[in-house]
């Protein structure tokens, strides 16, 4: 456990070690301290439309994955978000997350899975590729005008 860690010292940290301590902040809401370990050049794909989800497609950069990050923290409130079945291969972390979330607006529900491939390298994240069932997360986000 490397909870009480502090980010600048996780450049030694395994990646696997990396992802936990960011998926435990991100899921406790400390957005601050989860863009912390974002690499500054990092790249952000999420295969779901940018027409329906600010920070959808591929963001490069971590301003613009910020205020992606951030626009989509104010549209759901995060029920669930649980890292499973992590898998490590050089800087390369795989794993599923198991989340349920509420648009803030309609008080609907989006749960499942999703899968997760992050690549670290010095203790940062420098690229988070993420795959929902799309048709069924633009649905939703069609659905309630996302």
């Amino acid at each position: 456990m490397i909870a009480d860690v502090p980010v600048t010292r996780l450049d030694r940290a395994t990646p696997t070690q990396v992802v936990e301590r960011f998926s435990e902040v991100w899921a406790g809401g400390d957005f601050d301290r989860a863009m912390e370990f974002i690499a500054e050049n990092c790249v952000y794909a999420l295969y779901i439309s940018e027409e329906l989800l600010p920070v959808g497609g591929e963001t490069r950069g971590k301003p613009g994955i910020e205020a992606g990050l951030r626009q989509v923290r104010r549209d759901f409130d995060y029920l669930v978000y649980r890292p499973l079945e992590m898998r490590e291969k050089a800087d390369e972390v795989r794993y599923q997350v198991e989340f349920m979330y509420r648009h803030v607006r309609s008080g609907e529900i989006l749960s499942g899975r999703f899968r997760m491939i992050m690549r670290i390298e010095g203790g940062k994240i420098v690229r988070a590729d993420e795959y929902h069932d799309r048709a069924k997360v633009e649905a939703f986000l069609r659905l309630f005008s996302c």
